[in-house]
């Protein structure tokens, strides 16, 4: 963990170490963080925690991994051609700009409550970042570039994967980042509404019949789950990007 990280953690557990000092016991509203724990480990011992755990985690990694794919894909195909750019630039506004929590209602009726629909609603919320970012970096690609690969007699599928790709990569792994706490608040949107069995339906529950305390245990839990994931991407943006050099991140 690098130092930058470390300071971002110490509000945090200032604010923690003064809930629990001033904090009382006896609070139905806000129990200090000893309940958490305490309630995290009853959690834990009712063998609830680590399945709703893993059905979210499931749906966040198949969610981001579609969202990239279609993301890349799509997003190159926009950014190559100012035709089809400005055609579906107006359309893509329009529903980035509808929430994943709206649409759903409708996508239950339109395709029942299915994993398909969860994924779906998912790769709806997070592809944004990434598109966008892949489009406006192929768009910035110079002909140069393209002109060279044609030049050498490079295969179509060759300019994709030794010139394009390499090329929007950097932006790619950005959208990526940004992507990943949009994908993990929309799959604990969809565990509440779609009633999937995972941390935000196990929340929602707790938060409904006021174990305010277990709910505070999930919610911490959660966060420890976001920040960990927003280290993994790191280091794997770090690995993917260590040979291209810092003006080109």
């Amino acid at each position: 963990m690098s130092l930058r990280t470390l300071r971002g953690v110490v509000p945090i557990a200032l604010v923690i170490v003064l809930w629990q000092l001033f904090g009382s016991q006896d609070s139905i509203t806000t129990p200090p963080p000893s309940a958490w724990w305490t309630s995290f480990k009853a959690i834990e011992e009712s063998g609830a925690l680590w399945p709703a755990l893993a059905i979210s985690l499931k749906l966040f990694v198949l969610g981001l991994l579609l969202a990239t794919v279609l993301g890349v894909v799509l997003g190159a195909a926009l950014g190559s051609s100012r035709r089809l750019s400005r055609a579906l630039n107006p359309l893509f506004e329009f529903i980035r700009a509808t929430p994943a929590a709206a649409i759903v209602p409708a996508a239950l009726v339109l395709f029942q409550a299915n994993s398909k629909t969860e994924i779906g609603i998912i790769v709806y919320g997070t592809i944004w970042p990434i598109l966008l970012n892949t489009a406006a970096a192929r768009a910035a690609l110079p002909d140069m570039r393209l002109e060279m690969a044609h030049c050498l007699g490079l295969s179509t599928w060759d300019r994709l994967r030794k010139v394009v790709l390499p090329s929007l990569l950097p932006e790619i792994v950005v959208g990526i980042r940004v992507a990943v706490p949009v994908c993990l608040i929309v799959t604990l949107l969809v565990d509440f509404l779609v009633a999937t069995g995972g941390m935000g339906y196990l929340l929602v529950q707790y938060q409904q019949s006021f174990q305010v305390a277990s709910a505070f245990a999930l919610l911490a839990t959660i966060g420890v789950v976001g920040v960990l994931l927003n280290l993994v991407i790191g280091m794997g943006e770090r690995v993917i990007l260590r040979r291209w050099p810092a003006e080109a991140r």
